[in-house]
């Protein structure tokens, strides 16, 4: 199993959606959202990382976690997942820019 590897831009998205979450929708809304995030990264994701196709502009990774408003952005090797955006479904990509991860 790989080790899944979050960046500090990643922590700190996940962490304004999640704040808006509890705003918007209640804490209990906002936990199982996050729930199901964590499952789908830990016990698919990191095992099963080329599931999704290389988005050809970001030349990463995309996949959208169902029943959840997330999307990660990420790229792997054999080793680890690295994590290095989580953004809204709806969220314009054009402004992601790969370069600017924060480890």
């Amino acid at each position: 199993m790989r080790r899944v590897v979050r960046s500090k831009t990643y922590v700190r998205q996940l962490k304004t959606l999640i704040e808006y979450g509890v705003k918007r929708f209640g804490l209990r809304v906002a936990e199982s959202k996050l729930l199901i995030l964590d499952d789908v990264i830990e016990h698919f994701l990191a095992a099963h990382p080329g599931a999704k196709q290389v988005d050809p502009e970001l030349m990463l990774h995309v996949y959208p976690i169902s029943r959840t408003p997330f999307v990660l952005i990420y790229d792997f090797d054999a080793v680890e997942l690295r994590l290095h955006f989580i953004i809204q479904a709806r969220a314009d990509r054009s402004s992601l820019d790969p370069g600017d991860v924060e480890r």
